[in-house]
């Protein structure tokens, strides 16, 4: 398990409740738009009127902002564990609670210019592109979304400095073992393939 996996403190069945139910939904939306205005484009000469401005003004960026947060909370953004792992605890603590701090500081300022933005877009009825769908709506969830992420990183630095992300090597060695079918490094009890055979 990553660190960013351990950092979590969301259960999935409320991630999928808040943050993935509404993302597929819309992602589904999407779908049904889009195929709706290439066969009707297609087949009645008739397309639906600004579906390339909703999908990228509307759709994409509620998709792509939600995931942001499902990802946080599910530890599946990308980690490159290179050379922390060499590092005594206390270090790798101090390293993993540097970097969810930089990450807050980073995400908080992308939160508050959100919302300055949303606000200035609110005041002057901003539009998608030249079109005469309104799109400020959206930007609201900007600020939202990483305020959230604040909070996350947030969490997660608590976790790190509290070493609950530490990872124990001989856990590690098990799973590695396992999956290489070594029964040298299987936990007491149980068998490898090769045994079986």
């Amino acid at each position: 398990m990553s660190a960013s996996a351990r950092a979590s403190g969301v259960r999935p069945n409320r991630l999928r409740l808040l943050i993935e139910v509404p993302a597929v939904i819309v992602l589904f939306v999407m779908m049904l738009h889009v195929t709706a205005n290439a066969l009707l484009r297609a087949f009645a000469s008739s397309p639906i009127q600004n579906t390339l401005e909703i999908t990228q003004y509307i759709y994409l960026p509620i998709i792509a902002l939600l995931g942001f947060i499902a990802a946080q909370a599910r530890g599946e953004h990308i980690v490159a564990d290179l050379v922390t792992h060499h590092f005594p605890r206390p270090a790798r603590r101090g390293v993993l609670f540097t970097g969810y701090t930089a990450a807050l500081i980073v995400t908080a300022g992308f939160a508050w210019f959100g919302l300055e933005e949303a606000l200035h877009a609110r005041d002057i009825g901003q539009t998608a592109g030249v079109s005469t769908v309104v799109s400020w709506p959206v930007l609201f969830l900007v600020p939202i979304v990483f305020g959230v992420l604040t909070v996350q990183f947030g969490i997660a630095a608590v976790r790190a400095l509290r070493g609950a992300e530490d990872v124990d090597e001989n856990e590690d060695a098990t799973v590695t073992g396992e999956l290489d079918g070594d029964s040298s490094t299987a936990p007491a009890g149980t068998t490898s393939d090769s045994e079986k055979k």
